[in-house]
């Protein structure tokens, strides 16, 4: 009897050593075999509340809460262009129950423009799908007499260095369209960058300041109001919103396109079945008409794609923005 008992006993205590040195191996087992979500779901959004970002994590998450057992909640944690957030998720456990509510700004642009990056985007965050992208536009003073691209660019190569204008922020997505802007038009802008893109709008709108690059759904109210012209749109195509305004692209300056897009990833080691599973739900999500009015409604155009189409997007988007960054010897601060 003494003999089994130590026998069994041997036998309970290996299996038990095995188990718990091997709890992750066990878990993405059972996680691939189906058993997702098995606890409560987080999703980290890297900005503050009431954002873009924000307001696409809460639509996602309210409604995959009522698709699946468990919660699934947002918690914003902002800093440092996003990375903060970010790098929260990239070493959280791979197993799906941690999110990135990810943008262009944290895949395609920081890379580019900070020096020591904590994590690489490509490397050690596993795309799931693109959700939606909201479009620029570049707008003036009334005081400014231009009406169209072409007048502007005329304007300002007559008053190089003269005109100012306003940014979100030193590397913000506002502060590179414009840059862009000014490197396929050979003109030169004087940049003020703002702590947001609220206080930068409101010297454009009282005219401290000549021009900016905002987002089309913030700067609707100003230029229906006629505070604020538009010139163009940085999108591929038109805005709904504002249909009378071309794009910078149509209007005489080939190859312009700046949006920011929005996106979903999950820590690098997160299983393929996973990917698959919350991608599904989330292109569901996505076809929803109450979704989808809420997201228009935020000036947000709803977007998805396979788990590869988002990478590839923010491959070349890097490779795109490098170029500018480079060009225009921007850093962040």
């Amino acid at each position: 009897m003494d003999a089994q008992y130590k026998i069994s006993r041997r036998t309970v205590l290996q299996a038990a050593g095995v188990t718990a040195l091997a709890p992750i191996s066990a878990r993405a087992q059972t996680v691939s075999a189906g058993a997702f979500p098995s606890r409560q779901v987080r999703i980290v959004v890297p900005y503050t509340p009431g954002g873009t970002n924000d307001v696409m994590a809460r639509a996602i998450a309210q409604k995959l809460q009522e698709m699946w057992p468990h919660p699934v909640i947002v918690e914003n944690k902002p800093g440092a262009a996003g990375n903060i957030g970010a790098s929260d998720v990239v070493r959280a456990e791979a197993d799906g129950h941690t999110l990135l509510l990810t943008n262009i700004n944290i895949n395609s642009m920081n890379p580019a423009l900070i020096d020591r990056m904590p994590f690489d985007p490509q490397k050690d965050l596993a795309p799931i799908s693109l959700l939606g992208t909201t479009a620029l536009a570049l707008v003036v003073h009334p005081s400014v007499p231009a009406n169209n691209t072409q007048e502007l660019i005329a304007y300002l190569k007559k008053r190089p260095g003269q005109l100012s204008y306003a940014s979100s922020g030193n590397g913000s997505p506002q502060h590179l369209s414009a840059e862009m802007f000014k490197a396929l038009t050979g003109t030169r802008v004087l940049h003020i960058p703002y702590r947001g893109a609220a206080p930068g709008v409101a010297d454009v709108v009282a005219g401290q300041l000549e021009m900016t690059v905002g987002v089309v759904n913030q700067l609707i109210p100003h230029i229906r109001s006629g505070r604020l012209k538009a010139i163009g749109v940085t999108s591929k195509k038109r805005q709904p919103s504002l249909p009378d305004v071309p794009t910078l692209d149509e209007s005489g300056v080939p190859g312009y396109e700046s949006e920011i897009w929005l996106g979903l990833c999950a820590p690098a080691a997160t299983p393929a079945p996973v990917i698959r599973q919350i991608n599904a739900a989330v292109h569901k999500i996505l076809t929803m008409p109450d979704v989808v009015t809420r997201l228009n409604g935020q000036g947000l155009e709803v977007l998805t794609s396979t788990p590869d189409q988002m990478r590839q997007r923010a491959a070349d988007d890097l490779v795109r923005w490098t170029k500018i960054i480079k060009t225009a010897g921007i850093k962040a601060e």
